[in-house]
């Protein structure tokens, strides 16, 4: 009943939600790393609020690094201290009830994601990964940082960022994939013939309403979102490269909405799976409750992606995907493939909170062909 109430409204719906959210927020300075004193004790009640009371493309879950390098925390920038925040006159944080606080923090990230938006494209141009990286870190402490961008930028030839609102895994991967399918069917021969690849994801896409359906997803819930990927996917021999982008940059278009259902495919792969995926969902005590997991974890908008999605959506998908992980240590990134053994089809760079696209310099020189 949440999900359905949270896929009902529409973008148009969400977008005005969020101008209003960012009209009557007190501006936030995206540098400050104070969180609202509520925020920290209340992430997973304000998790649990937005994903109810949003739809795709409105409000976050708070933005954190997560334990294990594989999340999608997207670490921009946290709220500034409460005690700053708009209070009614006279009122003070300690006067505010726990409900309260807990609205005054969503409010705040949804100011911040209404920022952000502004400021970052969703999927940006293709550069150099030392001219796009090095500045950034030039006075970190870790020089595993710098020494890791140079190994980088020898090893792959560019990188895309993507915006950092929360969604940057799913955002990252499906664009890349859809980019390749796009470069393998400018490529195909006859030119009007479906390469096998596109041939092969578009029978799984259209397979995949049935398995949501399996799992006690509503299909009025599920059909606008599973329509416009099938539609998406039957494009790409229409599409070039400069549509496909415009596209997945386009705040009111289908961007946001399949995205969003990369969650729902990732759930419900979980789902279908659960002795699979039950040690990466178990709680502390031992307790597997997997239709909680995906409420909180995988179908929220904005909220932070972790291993066992990212595991979930190339299974469910068929498309692996390999991710460099730059967090500052001295040995060079580490690489892991997932599903592992396999010959990946897009490459992500992880920094600690975010994802971005990688480029081999064979992917470059397919794109310029």
């Amino acid at each position: 009943e949440e999900l359905q109430r949270a896929v009902a409204m529409s973008l148009a719906d969400a977008h005005a939600a969020q101008q209003q959210h960012q009209a009557a927020a007190h501006a936030v300075d995206e540098g400050t790393n104070s969180p609202p004193a509520a925020a920290l004790a209340a992430e997973e009640a304000a998790a649990a609020a937005a994903a109810e009371a949003t739809a795709p493309g409105d409000a976050p879950s708070e933005d954190k690094p997560a334990a294990t390098p594989a999340d999608d925390a997207e670490k921009k920038g946290t709220p500034a201290a409460a005690a700053d925040a708009p209070q009614a006159e006279g009122s003070s944080l300690a006067g505010l009830s726990a409900q309260e606080q807990d609205r005054l923090t969503i409010d705040q990230m949804n100011s911040i994601v209404a920022s952000i938006a502004e400021s970052q494209p969703m999927v940006g141009p293709r550069q150099n990964i030392k001219a796009a990286l090095t500045q950034e870190y030039q006075d970190n402490p870790l020089a595993g940082f710098l020494s890791g961008i140079a190994h980088l930028d020898g090893k792959y030839a560019a990188m895309r960022r993507v915006r950092k609102d929360g969604n940057c895994f799913y955002r990252g991967f499906l664009y890349r994939y859809l980019e390749a399918l796009v470069v393998a069917q400018r490529k195909a021969s006859p030119r009007d013939a479906v390469v096998p690849e596109l041939a092969r994801i578009k029978e799984v896409v259209k397979g995949s309403k049935a398995k949501l359906l399996s799992v006690g997803y509503e299909e009025s819930a599920m059909d606008m979102f599973w329509e416009m990927l099938t539609e998406l996917v039957d494009e790409v021999p229409t599409l070039t490269l400069d549509s496909l982008h415009e596209k997945m940059n386009d705040e009111t278009g289908v961007s946001n909405h399949v995205v969003w259902f990369c969650r729902a495919l990732s759930a419900t792969q979980i789902k279908m799976n659960v002795d699979r995926y039950a040690p990466f969902i178990m709680d502390e005590n031992g307790v597997v409750d997997v239709d909680a997991f995906c409420r909180t974890e995988v179908e929220p908008v904005n909220h932070e992606c972790e291993q066992v999605q990212i595991i979930a959506l190339t299974e469910m998908l068929g498309v692996p995907v390999a991710i460099e992980y730059l967090d500052g240590g001295t040995a060079p990134p580490s690489r892991l493939v997932f599903p592992e053994g396999a010959t990946p089809t897009v490459k992500l760079l992880y920094r600690p909170g975010h994802y971005d696209v990688l480029y081999d310099a064979e992917d470059v020189l397919d794109d310029c062909d």
